[in-house]
């Protein structure tokens, strides 16, 4: 018995309006098989302790708390054969937070090697380096607080890995890329007026590529949100008394306040030579605008994820005032959650300078010691200031580059966790944005994120070799030689077949 195109409609419609009362998402898909938890904790130190994160700072002890507080927020996901975690910490750097990572493997069950930690980068974060100290602070007490803050640090994070694993649960993953829009190279020429100098380069590379992954319970709910960017936390410099999580502070709260109940996560980029559109301030209301900016964007592209596979079916017609076709969005199941890990410390050329650099360097050395005399005499607190960091800056220097004639190759390790189609790729340091431009580009997932600044051997900056030429802060204190950047580039494309 045919049916005429009149019962067609009628069946279609009937059936297909109590189907769509509520739109079809990952409720209506089979589990995934991944497993995801987060979890966050407040990492704020007291207003009082040191945060000379630069030179040219003449005050050493914060007198306030920015409102976005400090952070530290951990995912952990699981195949329920395998676990990892990712912490995303609000810090210069982990370089000194290795040894926190035995703590958490050893509260949570989570293999050492499968933890990653990953700091946003900010410089208005708690630090103290003698180094960048005036001439006349005596270190020992602020040392002191630095190590009790970093005691507060073990805690809190181990505790937030412990508690997300604690909250895994069903989930289903996927993302997108999508284009921020407050990053700019930062590595000033020289011209005939003045030396190279960290400022703004309109010329320059530029990675503007934001990739942003969404979590997503098994009722459709958001639960996570993973921004990926290149951009230094440098808003807020010298003049600043705050402790603050710079940008990334108001970038996190605005991904929230979009996807209420959700944790956002920020894993800092290739940012070497990469700086906000407006830096150098002490106003922390620039600091929020950039966050809020990049935000919104971020937003946009989690609003528009997918994380389960939906196709556009055509399922009759329906009669309205207008004869209508029905055009429904349908599950078709889960994504790819498959997980996979590599993990590896591969060896790159480290930095000799040559007898004319070195000579070079020399001179500038005996320069800023012979200036120091008439700006100690002028009675003049800032000129005094400066010279003393110049002179501080320009010796440390020499040191390193007379240690560097027996450095032997430098190591660096490369972290690469595969779910499914999406790939997260990590290393320490502040590799220039080339370098994450082009193993994003190189990668055979769809979705890869890119993200320095990572716990593991290696730091520092890492430039191209065609930056070298050019000098500059980040090309002077490298202990990178030319090529090293190209050959971490190659040996990490390389890793991605052992994850096919």
């Amino acid at each position: 018995m045919r049916l005429g195109l009149f019962s067609i409609v009628l069946l279609a419609s009937a059936g297909g309006l109590r189907a769509d009362v509520v739109e079809q998402g990952p409720k209506d898909a089979k589990p995934s098989g991944l497993l995801a938890g987060v979890a966050r904790a407040d990492i704020t130190p007291p207003a009082g302790i040191p945060h000379l994160n630069w030179g040219s700072q003449t005050h050493v002890e914060a007198v306030g708390i920015d409102p976005p507080g400090m952070l530290a927020t951990a995912m952990v996901v699981s195949d329920g054969k395998q676990m990892f975690a990712m912490v995303d910490i609000d810090a210069l750097s982990v370089g000194g937070f290795q040894d926190i990572i035995p703590r958490i493997a050893s509260a949570s069950g989570i293999a050492a090697a499968h933890i990653r930690l990953g700091a946003t980068h900010t410089h208005a974060g708690p630090m103290f380096q003698r180094e960048k100290g005036p001439l006349n602070v005596d270190p020992k007490q602020y040392e002191a607080m630095m190590a009790s803050y970093k005691r507060l640090l073990a805690e809190r994070i181990t505790g937030a890995v412990v508690e997300a694993k604690g909250n895994l649960r069903p989930v289903h993953m996927y993302g997108g890329k999508g284009v921020g829009s407050i990053g700019a190279n930062r590595r000033m020429r020289a011209t005939a007026s003045g030396p190279a100098a960290v400022g703004w380069n309109p010329d320059g590379y530029v990675d503007q590529e934001m990739v942003v992954f969404r979590v997503d319970d098994a009722a459709g709910k958001p639960v996570a949100v993973l921004v990926n960017y290149q951009c230094h936390g440098i808003v807020l410099t010298y003049e600043n008394k705050l402790i603050s999580p710079d940008w990334i502070g108001m970038m996190r709260k605005t991904v929230e306040t979009n996807f209420p109940g959700a944790l956002c996560l920020f894993f800092q980029g290739a940012a070497g030579n990469m700086g906000p559109i407006e830096w150098g301030t002490g106003d922390a209301t620039v600091a929020h605008r950039l966050g809020t900016q990049l935000g919104m964007e971020a937003a946009a592209v989690a609003g528009k994820i997918e994380t389960v596979k939906r196709e556009h079916r055509f399922e009759g017609y329906v009669e309205s005032t207008a004869f209508a076709a029905r055009n429904r969005w349908r599950v078709t199941g889960p994504r790819d959650a498959t997980l996979r890990f590599v993990r590896t410390i591969v060896q790159v050329p480290s930095r000799r300078y040559t007898a004319a650099e070195m000579q070079a360097m020399e001179e500038r050395v005996a320069a800023a010691e012979k200036s120091l005399g008439p700006a100690r005499a002028s009675g003049d607190a800032w000129k005094k200031h400066q010279a003393e960091a110049r002179w501080r800056r320009d010796h440390d220097l020499l040191t390193q580059y007379k240690a560097s004639a027996k450095a032997p190759p430098v190591q660096v390790e490369i972290q690469i966790l595969r779910i499914g189609d999406m790939a997260m790729v990590s290393v320490p340091g502040e590799p220039f944005a080339e370098v994450g431009a082009a193993i994003k580009r190189e990668s055979p997932f769809p979705l890869t994120m890119f993200c320095g600044y990572s716990s593991g051997k290696g730091g520092d900056y890492i430039p191209v070799a065609s930056e070298f030429p050019h000098g500059g802060y980040e090309v002077e204190r490298t202990p990178y030689g030319t090529g090293a950047a190209e050959s971490l580039i190659r040996q990490a494309v390389a890793l991605f077949a052992k994850l096919q």
